[in-house]
């Protein structure tokens, strides 16, 4: 096996410490818990980490960083600045009582007041956190879409109203809907930035799909999934493989069974590598149509495959794939692909 490096098995630990958390809190999660979910010794982590309160705010800085990129991420393919707006809000706003990254906020805070190096880290997110926001309104103020006296004011006090409503929305059952929690933020947006709060409504409309190309962003990042599950196939590596689908996608490879959900393909995939001495698989020419606001598309893909069986037999396969792909908050993945074969040596059977 490849040897980890040094930030690769950091990020190894800060992932697990994050999912430790999520499960048992701040203030209940010891350095022993990880570990032994990582199946390593604790001086291991003490290696890495000097203290648990490092650990614990390194942890969360790792895991809020990833989530404020996605979403800036996904705020900027929106085609206005009420858009925009809207998706932040969309996004800000939890997604129920149980929102895993609002669990990790909130019991950021409550550990911030006892850890000093939590106060600093949960001091710079909630900054970036209202900078990401204020963009966004001097972006709309800009384009004369927004009247806004100070945009960084407005945007403190709407990050304001969303952390204290989604406490009482996580704390007390019943007190707030979803829905109601939306329409309260958007009231107040709509003050603070001179619009009428039914322009939410219609805010997401987009052109036609022939007015705007893909964006030059999103078509680089499909293809680099592409590149992602090429290089995972030659290289036969099931977890890269399997983290490039969504949770209920459907691989049908054109010889096998079709199989459905993430977990199922890449286990599908590690025992099919395993009768494998190499394979060598490249997509040369792919086509597109994806409409950003929704973060959905297909795609058509022509595809090359060569495999060295373990009894000295070789397979090629030509073919295009159709694809649909989702876009999440860790980016494009495959909800779908099915391989059409043109040509297999030696052929396909029933």
């Amino acid at each position: 096996m490849k040897k980890q490096t040094v930030e690769e098995r950091r990020n190894e630990i800060l992932e697990t410490t994050c999912e430790v958390v999520i499960e048992r809190g701040f203030a209940a999660t010891r350095i022993a818990d990880v570990a032994k979910r990582l199946s390593v010794s604790t001086s291991l982590i003490h290696y890495h980490y000097d203290s648990k309160e490092q650990l614990l705010a390194e942890a969360f800085s790792y895991y809020a960083r990833k989530d404020l990129a996605a979403l800036d991420a996904e705020i900027e393919t929106a085609p206005t600045a009420l858009a925009q707006l809207d998706r932040a809000i969309q996004n800000y706003v939890p997604e129920g009582s149980d929102d895993v990254e609002w669990m990790l906020w909130i019991d950021a805070w409550g550990e911030a007041l006892r850890n000093p190096l939590m106060k600093k880290i949960s001091q710079e997110l909630d900054e970036q956190s209202v900078a990401l926001l204020e963009r966004v309104l001097s972006a709309g103020v800009a384009s004369g879409e927004f009247r806004c006296q100070s945009t960084a004011s407005s945007a403190l006090r709407l990050t304001g109203l969303i952390d204290g409503l989604a406490i009482q929305f996580a704390a007390h059952n019943d007190l707030l809907t979803r829905d109601g929690f939306i329409d309260h933020v958007r009231w107040l947006a709509a003050a603070e930035v001179g619009v009428d709060i039914s322009a939410f409504d219609v805010a997401h409309i987009a052109p036609e799909p022939s007015a705007r190309p893909l964006s030059i962003a999103a078509d680089l990042a499909l293809r680099r999934l592409i590149t992602t599950y090429c290089d995972a196939v030659n290289r036969l590596d099931a977890d890269a493989f399997t983290a490039i689908w969504t949770n209920d996608a459907n691989w049908d490879n054109g010889r096998d069974k079709p199989i459905s959900g993430r977990a199922n393909i890449g286990t599908a995939f590690a025992k099919a590598g395993k009768r494998c001495d190499w394979i060598i698989h490249v997509e040369p020419l792919a086509v597109f149509e994806i409409d950003e606001d929704t973060g959905e598309g297909s795609g058509r893909i022509t595809v090359q495959e060569r495999i060295r069986f373990n009894d000295g037999s070789d397979s090629t396969v030509l073919g295009t794939y159709h694809d649909r792909y989702i876009r999440g908050r860790t980016g494009w993945q495959f909800a779908e692909r099915r391989l059409e074969i043109a040509e297999a040596i030696p052929p396909v059977t029933a």
